[in-house]
């Protein structure tokens, strides 16, 4: 019993390692290549798999939508912002311009690495509903997750009070996405320093009160 315990749970743990060699094939060809030029066998390829393990795991387009999960909350299986060690060193900071300070490195660090295969998503939602419906869900999701933090933030009283919590959340999701990160850094040629020292001041202003 305890020998079969033991093949079972081993066979479990070989299984999610393979998932999370597929996902970090997928998501680095999908960011480079595209969604329409990274085939099954390259992902095979790459991740050092066959194209049937590969399959196994879901079509293109859900290996698309798993491997934005697993780029977006760093696990393959974890599906929520509060439960990374990310969130707990952003909430352990004890005032508001360090919650700034922490989150504004996390999500350059965060769009740096994932802007492409975020385009790739989008560009790929413009020619496959399937895809878009799942860009949309995935969106309502983050953007809860933002109004989740923003809840967090208010349970201090730390927030500005002119503006409604749940319209702040909405103004987070806006602020934090992929989007502006591309547009500052690529199409206007910021650094990645100044776009960090921006949007910590951004979250400030659009969070906190004046002093």
């Amino acid at each position: 019993m305890a020998a079969a315990k033991y093949s079972s749970t081993l066979r479990a743990e070989q299984a999610a390692q393979t998932r999370q060699r597929v996902l970090a094939a997928a998501a680095e060809l999908f960011a480079t290549r595209g969604f329409t030029r990274t085939t099954l066998a390259l992902i095979a390829q790459s991740a050092g798999v066959s194209v049937e393990t590969v399959q196994a795991q879901g079509s293109k387009r859900s290996l698309l939508s798993a491997a934005i999960h697993w780029r977006t909350f760093g696990e393959a299986d974890e599906n929520r912002f509060f439960s990374t060690a990310r969130a707990r060193e952003i909430f352990e900071a004890a005032t508001p311009d360090e919650i700034c300070a922490r989150a504004s490195g996390q999500v350059t660090d965060f769009n740096a690495s994932t802007f492409r295969i975020w385009r790739t998503f989008v560009s790929a939602a413009g020619d496959d509903p399937v895809v878009d419906a799942e860009l949309t869900e995935l969106a309502r999701f983050i953007r809860g997750q933002c109004r989740e933090i923003v809840a967090v933030l208010a349970s201090r009283d730390w927030l500005r009070s002119d503006v409604p919590v749940g319209e702040l959340g909405d103004s987070l999701w806006v602020l934090i996405g992929s989007e502006n990160y591309e547009r500052l850094t690529v199409r206007l040629g910021w650094p990645p320093e100044r776009y960090q020292d921006w949007l910590a001041r951004s979250l400030s202003d659009l969070l906190f009160p004046a002093d």
